[in-house]
């Protein structure tokens, strides 16, 4: 018998869901752009360093996957990393979406409808997961 650790196959790093939602303090309607690592952690619920940037007139959103920490409050828990972010719900049409960490990037479009809810084109590397 093995003492030797056996990883699991993984086949993308990120989870990257897009979602309409209500903003609890403004009740504005909002996007929440939420990323989750698919690779699950035993000691501490970890934080996903983001930064979201939407240009309007473009119509394009960037999201930039930064690194790992352990939040201030170091509560005992396990699954993966997660982190979320929102911006106002943007103007009905269509955007690009771009995901990037380092060297590596994941684009795709979504659609906001007349009725506030947004669909994605999913798409998925061994990168990231990107879906509604």
């Amino acid at each position: 018998m093995s003492d030797e650790r056996i990883e699991p196959s993984i086949d993308h790093e990120y989870i990257v869901e897009l979602e309409t939602g209500i903003d609890k303090d403004t009740r504005q309607p909002t996007v929440v752009v939420r990323v989750t690592t698919a690779r699950e952690f035993t000691s501490f619920a970890y934080e996903i360093s983001l930064d979201l940037t939407v240009d309007h007139a473009a119509r394009t959103m960037h999201l930039e996957v930064g690194g790992l920490s352990i939040p201030s409050v170091m509560m005992p828990s396990k699954g993966g990393a997660v982190s979320e972010r929102t911006t106002e719900l943007l103007p009905i049409g269509t955007y690009q979406f771009t995901v990037a960490k380092k060297n590596r990037s994941l684009s795709t479009s979504f659609v906001i409808a007349k009725n506030g809810t947004l669909t994605v084109k999913s798409v998925s590397n061994s990168f990231a997961l990107i879906r509604a």
